[in-house]
């Protein structure tokens, strides 16, 4: 049975309180830079040579997300996709790639110095950013039946070696992180996600948090 408190802190954000969730902006530069650093994280790259910082992705939504806190920090950029092209897949590819002077990407450069090892040192006022960008990117959230009730399962996957300090991150906020051996990514428990303000950007599945807000309110889905 849900404590008052826990049943509080849901419905909150279910009535739309939380401004982070509610803001089609970002607050500031600050919170933008900590959204790329999680797009670059999960799907960006940086040039090998020039330091240009680039992002290839089949949703066209995440590349847009990108872009605005591209937009904020005063970076250029350019945009592109492309039609599906076999054997590299059935999805169209959207493309964004940073324009010359290239300061998000020397900016990632001194912040990552040896690429996608570890998670960066921000504050706490910045982690759910930078959180939104890494699972927009390596993050799922699905639906599925149990018993006559809805399960929402959320995990994040990949192959690089920060996630394996995201567990410590979440442990700041309460978050609670299971390894999948076999999968190469971790469980994450959608109630302290959610408790924590933890959030997506993407749309498609930030909904699906959102529902499971309603319907755990309602007592439509277990924990």
């Amino acid at each position: 049975m849900k404590d008052l408190k826990e049943e509080e802190t849901l419905r909150t954000l279910r009535t739309s309180r939380n401004p982070i969730l509610n803001s089609k902006n970002f607050e500031t530069q600050e919170h933008a830079l900590a959204y790329l650093m999680g797009v670059y994280l999960s799907d960006g790259n940086l040039g090998t040579d020039s330091g240009r910082f680039g992002l290839c992705v089949t949703d066209e939504i995440f590349r847009d997300e990108a872009a605005k806190a591209m937009n904020l920090v005063g970076s250029k950029y350019s945009l592109k996709s492309l039609p599906p092209q076999r054997p590299l897949g059935k999805k169209r590819r959207f493309f964004l790639w940073e324009r010359s002077p290239y300061k998000v990407g020397h900016w990632l450069e001194n912040e990552f110095p040896n690429g996608k090892d570890h998670l960066p040192n921000i504050p706490d006022d910045l982690a759910q950013d930078l959180v939104a960008g890494i699972l927009d990117g390596d993050g799922s959230i699905c639906r599925a039946k149990r018993g006559g009730y809805d399960i929402y399962q959320l995990k994040v996957c990949g192959y690089s070696d920060y996630l394996w300090d995201l567990p410590e991150l979440f442990e700041r906020f309460g978050v609670i992180m299971h390894y999948c051996p076999g999968e190469n990514g971790h469980n994450i428990n959608l109630k302290s996600f959610v408790r924590a303000w933890f959030y997506f950007r993407m749309p498609r599945k930030q909904k699906l948090v959102e529902e499971y807000v309603k319907k755990f309110t309602l007592g439509y889905t277990l924990d």
